[in-house]
């Protein structure tokens, strides 16, 4: 038991935590979606609604936009061999 070989994982955790430019994007536009969508509800307004839904679609797509010019969080090196995998 204690002569067990230690392996690292493939790669350690990005030092950002996930705080990148295009989640934030993706939190904020979110919230306001969702405030939106409940205000249109509360007061029963459908094209209110309709247009919260249209902010968390439009934040969603923004931050995948964001996320694939750089600005998220990177991809895992997927070049290494998956010890897993066998």
């Amino acid at each position: 038991m204690a002569d067990e070989a230690y392996t690292l994982p493939p790669s350690a955790a990005p030092a950002n935590h996930g705080h990148t430019r295009a989640s934030w994007t993706l939190v904020v536009g979110v919230l306001l979606g969702a405030l939106v969508i409940g205000v249109g509800l509360a007061i029963g307004n459908p094209p209110l609604w309709i247009t919260g839904l249209a902010v968390v679609v439009g934040a969603l797509i923004a931050s995948m936009v964001m996320r694939s010019r750089g600005l998220g969080q990177p991809l895992p090196d997927s070049t290494r061999r998956d010890w897993y995998a066998d």
